[in-house]
């Protein structure tokens, strides 16, 4: 009997042995993982503090017999980027530049670089370079491979248009080339193609892009539903802040309202400082949904910053517009799918409120950072 009572305390001071043994483990995990976070989290700050701008340029190419003119549109920001020669419009360093990092072909057999016009400033400030191709046969397709200013701005879109010689502003195909697409193919100089299902196509693509390379926006979104117990409370963040940001969106695109992104960029900083650590401290979040309202005003004047150097006419605002904004709700869908997910998963877990105030706790840190790094237009992480 004596043995029978010791063998049983034996197994319930083992159990409990065993039980706080799980919960240190747990606790080693969890702050490991958090570790791995914050890490991540500079990481981020430090891709955030890079030095592209994620400038624009625009492109009008027009076509008549075997000659093919180009018009680039070069904004200030990237213009004062430029190589000191470069931007001095020397003809001999124009050429050497574009020879190296444009090519144009049709019938598969490459053109010629002809002329260069040295840049010609702008009232609005910006700077025009006019480049002359001539063909070997008469120009039915047009193959455009270009990587201009990737190498001083990893992140520049250059919006390219073909319009006929009579008249370049209407437009016959376009698209928009970056990094990750360098090429723009015309099959038929003289149709272009469907241009109306093009613009859709590519804002709504750009519009994917934005959100899902978006950093700070992404961290709103997870650090505004990451609190929500019930899925109808994750819906009225998400629509409250997707109504937020699409009325700012379409206002400042028109051109109604304008703010700088010196003041735009630290505001977004902020609203993830707010939401994260709100997160920590409060415990009731039944109008969450009211502050994503009014911190979606903020996130719409950022998503507008992309569309800003577009040349953009009054015919093709509202397909753009649209799409674009289809777009980033396609890639919010697609974040805030991923986090319900994780947040269904882990829904019964002891450990839960923990990683959601830790989880918090590091994007608050990242958000201060962010804050600091824009307002006053510095390299945190290189400077410690």
């Amino acid at each position: 009997m004596i043995i029978q009572q010791h063998g049983t305390l034996y197994n319930g001071l083992y159990g409990v042995y065993d039980l706080l043994l799980i919960k240190k483990m747990r606790k080693q995990i969890l702050k490991l993982f958090t570790l791995c976070l914050l890490c991540f989290c500079l990481m981020l700050s430090t891709a955030a503090g890079h030095e592209s701008i994620g400038s624009v340029s625009n492109v009008i190419i027009t076509v008549q017999g075997q000659t093919v003119n180009y018009y680039l549109n070069i904004p200030p920001a990237l213009f004062s980027l430029m190589d000191e020669m470069l931007a001095a419009g020397d003809p001999v360093m124009l050429r050497e530049y574009f020879s190296m990092t444009l090519t144009m072909s049709t019938w598969d057999v490459p053109c010629e670089l002809n002329k260069m016009y040295p840049i010609a400033p702008q009232s609005s400030g910006n700077r025009i370079i006019h480049a002359i191709y001539q063909c070997q046969k008469e120009v039915k397709d047009l193959t455009i491979t270009s990587n201009l200013f990737f190498d001083i701005d990893d992140k520049h879109m250059q919006f390219i248009k073909l319009a006929p010689p009579q008249n370049p502003r209407q437009v016959l195909k376009e698209g928009i080339l970056t990094l990750g697409k360098q090429v723009f193919h015309i099959a038929d100089v003289k149709t272009g193609g469907s241009v109306l299902m093009q613009r859709a196509y590519r804002f709504f693509i750009l519009g994917i892009e934005h959100i899902l390379t978006g950093y700070d926006h992404i961290l709103f979104i997870l650090s505004a539903i990451l609190v929500a117990v019930r899925f109808i409370e994750t819906l009225k963040m998400v629509t409250s802040f997707t109504v937020a940001h699409s009325i700012t969106l379409i206002l400042a695109f028109s051109g109604i309202i304008s703010l700088p992104s010196r003041i735009v960029e630290p505001f977004i900083a902020f609203t993830i400082v707010y939401v994260a650590f709100e997160n920590v401290f409060m415990k009731n979040f039944r109008r969450r949904w009211m502050i994503t309202s009014v911190f979606g005003l903020i996130h719409g004047l950022g998503f507008v910053g992309v569309l800003k150097e577009i040349t953009v006419s009054r015919q093709e605002l509202l397909t753009s517009l649209f799409s674009f904004n289809i777009g980033i709700e396609a890639g919010q869908l697609l974040i805030v799918g991923t986090c319900v997910l994780f947040l269904y998963y882990i829904r019964n877990r002891s450990w839960r409120p923990i990683l959601i105030r830790w989880l918090s706790i590091c994007i608050g840190i990242l958000g201060l950072v962010w804050f600091f790094e824009r307002a006053l237009a510095v390299d945190l992480i290189r400077i410690f």
